[in-house]
């Protein structure tokens, strides 16, 4: 009974495991070697050894025959290494003998018989035998491998039982405690999702009247937007469970894993007894568009989408089930995800204009003990461009670096400091730089700040720093509207911004370093999407490299028409970020010297120090340190304003001439009286 109970929790052997292990052991016990090695099988030499009196007939004894001439017969098997011998008086004996080459010749001279067995005639497999065994066992293998494998895809791979049960990896039901309260930024995106709180709570409302809510909802933008905290969010305000669920996860290397994933996760969701949210993350890595056989062929891919897009279509009017998927490629996902009916309501969350970055703030600033002197509000005028995650980033590094000196209260300091760690990363102090290295990377940021600052469609600068931070030796941080277009006029004026570093290193020493690695790597890449995307080359054409997400196939000439084209942009932008710092080379110099001295200039002191006058009605981050203006700034205020003043009747003139002969021409179009003819 013991030896019973305790096999229950015992799995049995399946049977081809047993059988292969079988075959193993019996090609082993075959051979004579083996034979000899294992307890309790007799071997055949010994047995047959014992001579008429009782002793054993030893080689040397077989050595001893041999020269009296006693042997009469023997029987040689080279496979074996055995020799049966029959002796003068009638006695037989078989024993082994070593690798002697002359013990054949050494009977023969003694006028015995000598016959040699065939290698045919050994009772053991031998070698041949051995590897037809091993053949045979490998294949047995494979097949049960290859037969265990389609059972699994057959059950499902994740049914009762199954192998691949563990390895499901469906997140089981929560209960998110987020509600639409912590969700700012995307006012827009809340009021369509909050349409399903109330399905999710009273499906039988809609019933009534014959509306039936989607069956999900796609959630698209950048990253770090709140897509996942939205769907956390939904969840929570309508009390129902939340599973999770990331694309990569249903993709896997054997068919049919995927599929079963799906299945299974859609199941919990509609046992769910109060009603479920279906969150898939990152949704293009399960839903991307197929092409001529899917991804390359991989049938993986295809069935765990089909999968995705039946569960979809068996939703009914009173399910307590929302699908959510998010992604940030809603450009690349296969159409048939987006059709009525499957995830037929999609919403956008693009990133936070000013007063969401600032209620975003404010959700991540409770609990946060923040210095009076911190204007929120400042601060999100001077953060655009930034994510949710990105300003939650800002906040935590900020109050990481205020628990590290023990201080209770996060001042404006700890916030310019958790800006910059959250965008290039800590600070280096123990920099490898050189006193002329330093100075280089100094000129360099002062270039960058000085072009954006006479760049009419690009933002101020507003902190510039030669504290290495990660890779970087220096950083010049360029304020950023919310736009929602870009001219021909400001993508030029980018790349002379990007180049302004570049062309600071030239006009001063003459000569260029590689610190403009990353600045030249930025500056292709935003030319070539202007010239390929864009439409901002009258070369190039209209064309656009891409269509409904995927790559155009070009033409030789139209990729060297491309290349010559950005190879263009980035040249013109050069020649002009060279001879606007040559033109404010005295600007760059001081600039430059006083980051040297400071190694941290704010926006008030880069305005100061290059006489741009008060700074510009744009958003800054208000995070800088104090302004300290430089005593050379008043003598280059007065100089500009003095050339505007000598400029200003001249351009009078010439508007007027500008506007005399618009009105000839505008006479001249006119049309006369035609003579009458009498």
């Amino acid at each position: 009974m013991e030896g019973g109970e305790g096999g229950e929790g015992r799995k049995a052997v399946p049977m081809y495991i047993r059988t292969v292990v079988a075959l193993l052991v019996a090609a082993l016990l075959a051979s004579p070697t083996a034979r000899a090695q294992v307890p309790g099988v007799p071997v055949p030499a010994p047995s047959k050894e014992a001579d008429q009196a009782g002793g054993a007939f030893r080689y040397s004894d077989l050595l001893a025959a041999i020269q009296r001439g006693s042997v009469r017969e023997a029987l040689l098997n080279p496979g074996r290494a055995e020799v049966t011998v029959r002796l003068a008086g009638g006695r037989e004996a078989t024993l082994g003998y070593p690798a002697d080459q002359n013990l054949a010749d050494r009977l023969a001279r003694s006028g015995a018989t000598v016959e040699v067995a065939s290698s045919d005639d050994s009772s053991g497999p031998g070698f041949f035998g051995f590897a037809v065994l091993g053949m045979i066992a490998l294949t047995l293998v494979m097949f049960a491998v290859s037969l265990r494998s389609r059972r699994s895809q057959a059950h499902g791979a994740g049914g009762a039982g199954g192998p691949l049960r563990a390895d499901t990896k469906v997140s089981e039901a929560t209960r998110p405690t987020v509600t639409f309260r912590d969700v700012a930024g995307c006012d827009e995106a809340v009021e369509e999702v909050a349409e399903f709180v109330e399905f999710l709570k009273d499906p039988e409302r809609f019933g009534r009247v014959g509306a039936r809510m989607p069956a999900g909802v796609l959630l698209h933008g950048p990253p770090g937007t709140g897509k996942t905290l939205l769907a956390k969010a939904l969840a929570a305000e309508a009390g129902v469970d939340f599973f999770a669920a990331s694309g990569a996860e249903f993709v896997e290397r054997y068919v049919g894993v995927g599929a079963s994933r799906i299945r299974e996760l859609f199941n919990r969701g509609r046992n769910a007894p109060e009603g479920a949210v279906v969150f898939i993350d990152e949704l293009d890595a399960v839903g991307r568009r197929r092409s001529d056989g899917g991804q390359g062929g991989n049938d993986e891919y295809e069935h765990t989408l089909n999968q995705l897009l039946i569960e979809m279509d068996g939703f009914t009017g009173n399910e307590r089930l929302v699908c959510v998927g998010a992604t940030n490629r809603l450009d690349v996902l296969d159409p048939a995800l987006l059709r009525p009916g499957r995830f037929s309501r999609q919403v956008a969350i693009e990133l936070p204009n000013a007063e969401g970055r600032l209620a975003i703030l404010q959700v991540h600033a409770r609990g946060r003990p923040l210095a009076r002197e911190i204007d929120l509000a400042e601060i999100a005028e001077g953060t655009a461009g930034s994510s949710g995650a990105d300003l939650r980033e800002m906040l935590n590094e900020g109050a990481i670096m205020a628990a590290r000196d023990g201080r209770p209260e996060v001042s404006r300091a700890d916030l310019a400091e958790g800006h910059l760690r959250a965008l290039a990363g800590p600070a280096r102090r123990s920099s490898p730089l050189t006193p002329e290295e330093r100075e280089v990377v100094a000129r360099h940021e002062a270039g960058h700040a000085l072009v954006a600052e006479y760049c009419e469609t690009q933002d101020a600068t507003q902190r510039v720093t030669i504290t290495p931070r990660g890779r970087a030796g220096g950083l010049a941080l360029i304020a950023r509207r919310d736009r929602a277009l870009q001219s021909a006029r400001h993508v030029h004026e980018q790349l002379m911004v990007l180049l302004g570093g570049r062309a600071a290193e030239a006009v001063i020493y003459g000569d260029v370093s590689s610190g403009a690695a990353d600045d030249l790597q930025r500056a292709n890449a935003l030319a070539r999407h202007a010239v390929m995307s864009l439409g901002f080359s009258e070369r190039a054409g209209q064309l656009t490299a891409t269509a409904d997400g995927q790559n155009m196939p070009l033409s030789d000439t139209t990729r060297q028409v491309v290349d010559e084209e950005v190879e263009r942009m980035i040249a013109e932008a050069y020649r002009d970020a060279l001879t606007l710092t040559r033109k404010h080379r005295a600007g760059l110099w001081e600039l430059s010297s006083a980051l040297l001295e400071k190694e941290d200039l704010g926006r008030e002191q880069i305005a100061a120090l290059l006489g741009t006058g008060p700074p510009r009605p744009v958003p800054t981050l208000g995070l800088g340190p104090a302004p300290a203006p430089a005593a050379s700034v008043v003598p280059l205020r007065r100089r500009r304003e003095r050339r505007r003043t000598q400029r200003a009747p001249a351009a009078a003139a010439a508007a007027g001439r500008a506007a005399f002969a618009h009105a000839r021409f505008l006479l001249s179009k006119r049309e006369r009286p035609r003579p009458v003819d009498r």
